[in-house]
């Protein structure tokens, strides 16, 4: 298997950025120990900002997909709500009916004795 067959997949997909994420932090590390020593270059300086741009970039996309995420479960939560209310009245209505039904049939049973 390729590594283009692997990044079709759902899993790939989620792999390939993975791995790229661990890459990204692993240079941020880096980065970051040598600003702690003074030894930063003016492209180290660059390649620093590049990377802390891009987490920025991408813990956004994934708090709006989160938001978007919890959204997306309070309304199923509320349409759930809805249905256990709705099944709670209708039984309910049975109950209520089947009372009557027994009703209706010891009526029924004591017109013809």
């Amino acid at each position: 298997m390729n590594a283009h067959t692997r990044t079709r997949s759902r899993r790939g997909r989620t792999l390939a950025r993975e791995a790229a994420r661990e890459d990204r932090r692993t240079a941020l590390r880096l980065l970051l120990a040598r600003a702690d020593r003074g030894a930063l270059t003016r492209e180290d300086a660059a390649h620093l900002r590049t990377l802390a741009e891009a987490e920025i970039a991408e813990c956004d996309t994934f708090r709006r997909s989160a938001g978007g995420q919890q959204s997306a479960a309070l309304r199923l939560n509320r349409r759930i709500d809805a249905a256990e209310q709705a099944m709670r009245e209708i039984e309910v209505e049975r109950d209520e009916y089947a009372a009557e039904a027994e009703a209706l049939r010891a009526a029924a049973g004591k017109g013809e004795q």
